[in-house]
């Protein structure tokens, strides 16, 4: 987990508390690399330079099919699910018995750029907390969070537990409830950078006069294009990009899911870090299409700019890791005139 921010407590620096808190974050794990010797005239092995011989694998290959977990932190990126794991552990010596924990409870909240939202913890092991928590045990929730914004994210982490004295006969003597506060910070990036480009097309002629924006015959079509960049630290899959369109406009996917938008054989375009994908949408308004139509008519006539939709794209990353980005409104150029 990222490095603590700061710490807190409602009661000072007293005494050490008798539960304490371990952060880790949840993440899948990567393919170990190997680095093999050149093969030479020499009374060594290339297998010795080998993390993991194998007689069923290429030694030459720098990949092995071991697994590796994530040795730091790692970077977060807006579009996929930061999850971690909160343990608060009963760090009470063996030999002492004049003190039991009971009623450990975690709270947690994530506070982004913009907002602070209150975080559900699963699973609870709530007997563990109604019995007490015996020496060396620990209380163990998973948060996850949906990373929406860019920018410094702090996840606020409260402990609470009651602390209870025992008396000689081995009955509660006292009984009191601590608590304390670890704040952990960590920034969210971007994986995908989107830039637009919306070009009017001639408009689509029709009879209907009255469904035209500017009370003529046709209907206006446009052509999106977006550029996908992977501003992101590995390889990314993009699997599906799909543009929402806002009535009256119905949009018509230009790209490799041309013919079948549910195709799943289709090969799905990758990128590397700093690769760039072009894709476009074909947007026309839709004919007998009144939902929508009278804004779209006020949006031209005020300022020459219609609305086309929202672009929505999803991606996975070299293990696996969903991603899901969805831009704001999208909008045409500004037509000199109306």
């Amino acid at each position: 987990m990222a490095r603590p921010r700061a710490q807190s407590g409602t009661e000072g620096p007293k005494e050490p508390h008798a539960v304490s808190l371990k952060v880790l974050r949840l993440s899948r794990p990567s393919l170990s690399y190997q680095y093999p010797l050149p093969a030479a005239n020499t009374k060594i092995s290339p297998r010795a330079s080998l993390s993991y011989p194998s007689a069923t694998a290429d030694n030459q290959f720098i990949l092995t099919p071991n697994l590796t977990l994530p040795p730091a932190f790692g970077s977060a990126y807006v579009g996929e699910t930061f999850a971690c794991t909160l343990s608060a552990n009963n760090e009470l010596p063996e030999d002492e018995s004049w003190r039991v924990v009971t009623s450990v409870r975690i709270v947690a909240e994530m506070q982004t750029p913009s907002q602070v939202a209150s975080l559900d913890l699963e699973p609870a092991d709530d007997r563990a907390q109604a019995e007490g928590l015996e020496k060396g045990q620990s209380v163990q929730k998973i948060v996850r969070f949906d990373l929406k914004e860019e920018g410094n994210h702090i996840l606020a982490v409260s402990v609470s537990y009651t602390e209870t004295l025992m008396g000689n006969d081995a009955q509660a003597a006292s009984g009191r409830v601590r608590s304390f506060r670890k704040l952990y910070q960590f920034v969210a990036q971007p994986c995908l950078s989107v830039r637009t480009k919306a070009s009017e097309l001639p408009p689509f002629e029709i009879e209907n006069k009255s469904l035209g924006p500017y009370g003529k015959t046709g209907l206006v079509r446009f052509v999106l294009e977006a550029q996908l960049e992977n501003v992101g630290e590995g390889p990314v899959v993009v699997e599906r990009t799909k543009l929402n369109p806002k009535p009256p406009f119905k949009s018509q996917t230009l790209n490799w899911d041309y013919r079948d938008t549910e195709a799943t054989d289709t090969q799905q375009p990758s990128l590397n870090p700093r690769d760039i994908l072009q894709v476009a949408f074909l947007v026309e308004q839709e004919e007998n299409q009144t939902d929508g139509l009278e804004a779209l008519q006020k949006d031209l006539k005020r300022d020459g700019r219609a609305i086309l939709g929202q672009l929505s794209i999803e991606w996975r990353g070299s293990m696996g890791d969903k991603g899901f980005l969805t831009t704001g409104n999208l909008l045409t150029r500004k037509r000199a005139h109306v």
